[in-house]
């Protein structure tokens, strides 16, 4: 077939309505943009979320994770806090429902188990606590820029454009949408990427089954499928049960080819999502021929989207490093902490886990949320943050997302209070002792 050429289409100008002025706009509703929109509202500021789906919670809810990773560090066998404020907020609001539970210690760290569900509907009360006014179902699609300041968003909902005008942007979409928006600079190497999974949901699972099928015993068991002539691409996962007879499995990797799928591509993003579907029953025969205890067990429910570990990382006014992440480094503008090791999903059959000391975490920098050029008005947090690869594979879980989006709203919040254009010049020391009196832990 010979290569088609593609035209391109001008577009004739348009005028966009404004439909709102607010002091902040955060652009995604995950953890980070949850903890963003929160801390900002809390704190006296007129905040407006923008969200794509039909609920908060991002991948926690979307992809539906099954454990809150990075919230403890473990001392001796025993689990301590190292990620507080909204994050510890969310998880005692699910204990009290029933609907979480934690710590449960795993491998040499600790996570929560709580149900995506009651997740989306504790994040609903919380953000109208805020008094945060949300958008769902619409999306960021261009920019107002004047000066080196975004002033305002033209954002989507069905064949609707209208426009927002704003004092600070926080982009928490996951995937830098923002930012790229912005000019911002970022990275994506696709030959390093890590995988995504479609991770879903076991009912008819054996009362007990999970009480003697630790990680090591569940990927010889997966081995023997695949020596049986099963292709499975993953034999290394993580089970969690927080209700008898169902079980949460993270267990698959979708590729294209030998590498990770583009997850800046709709092509390719759309075959991922096929087959991640693919796969999910892929396992659920195998669970049932090969994993003791899942003979009568079905699929109950499955994410709605892939789960993207790593897409766009914008570059930052400081990246972090794998050498700081692994000696537990320190800084003077911390603004969050972790704990969680280097777990990088690549092309094998196994996840590749490098571990921190035991007891140590480190310190984000602030300067991971402030882009090293662009706008003066635009900061990021989550999964789009400035860091390195392995970095990344560490920095990128939902309990520090959220410490990171908490941190980042509240710096865009002192910023209008204070008079400052340019989020990134704020008082750091400020910025710190306000996430301090708000129970984040900074070390």
């Amino acid at each position: 077939m010979s290569k088609i050429h593609i035209d391109e289409i001008v577009l004739p100008a348009r005028e966009v309505p404004v439909w709102r002025e607010v002091d902040i706009v955060v652009v995604g509703g995950g953890l980070a943009g949850v903890g963003a929109a929160i801390a900002a509202g809390r704190a006296g500021a007129r905040v407006l979320l923008v969200e794509a789906q039909g609920f908060l919670g991002g991948t926690m809810t979307a992809v539906t994770v099954g454990s809150i990773c990075g919230e403890y560090v473990l001392e001796n066998g025993t689990p301590r806090r190292i990620v507080g404020g909204l994050i510890e907020e969310l998880v005692n609001r699910l204990m009290a429902r029933g609907e979480a539970r934690g710590p449960e210690c795993w491998l040499q760290t600790a996570t929560t188990i709580y149900d995506p569900f009651a997740m989306r509907c504790v994040l609903d009360e919380m953000i109208h606590e805020a008094g945060v006014e949300t958008l769902m179902h619409t999306r960021c699609i261009d920019l107002d820029q004047k000066e080196n300041r975004i002033t305002g968003l033209v954002l989507g909902f069905r064949s609707q454009l209208f426009a927002v005008r704003c004092r600070q942007i926080i982009d928490c979409t996951g995937d830098g949408e923002v930012a790229a928006l912005a000019g911002v600079p970022w990275e994506c190497d696709l030959e390093h990427l890590q995988m995504p999974s479609a991770m879903f949901r076991f009912g008819g699972v054996a009362p007990g089954t999970l009480d003697t099928l630790d990680r090591a015993a569940l990927r010889a068991r997966l081995e023997l499928a695949v020596a049986e002539g099963m292709d499975l691409p993953r034999t290394a996962g993580g089970l969690f049960s927080l209700r008898d007879g169902m079980v949460h499995a993270n267990v698959t990797r979708l590729e294209h080819g030998a590498r990770s799928p583009d997850p800046l591509s709709a092509e390719e993003m759309t075959a991922t999502e096929i087959e991640g579907r693919r796969q999910v029953k892929l396992y659920e025969s195998a669970f049932r021929r090969f994993v003791p205890g899942f003979e009568k067990a079905f699929v109950a429910d499955a994410g709605s989207l892939a789960g993207i570990r790593e897409s766009r990382r914008i570059c930052g006014r400081h990246v972090l490093t794998a050498d700081e992440v692994l000696r537990g480094a320190k800084s003077d503008t911390a603004i969050a902490c972790s704990a969680w090791p280097v777990e990088d999903h690549g092309a094998d059959r196994k996840t590749r886990w490098v571990w921190l000391e035991p007891g140590s975490y480190y310190q984000v920098p602030f300067g991971c949320l402030v882009p090293e050029r662009g706008p003066g008005n635009l900061l990021i947090a989550g999964r789009c943050v400035s860091a390195e690869h392995d970095a990344h594979a560490s920095l990128r879980v939902g309990a520090t997302c959220m410490a990171m989006g908490q941190a980042a709203g509240l710096a865009a919040a002192i910023a209008i209070d204070d008079g400052i254009a340019a989020v990134g010049a704020i008082a750091i020391d400020k910025l710190q002792a306000r996430l301090t009196a708000d129970q984040a832990f900074l070390g």
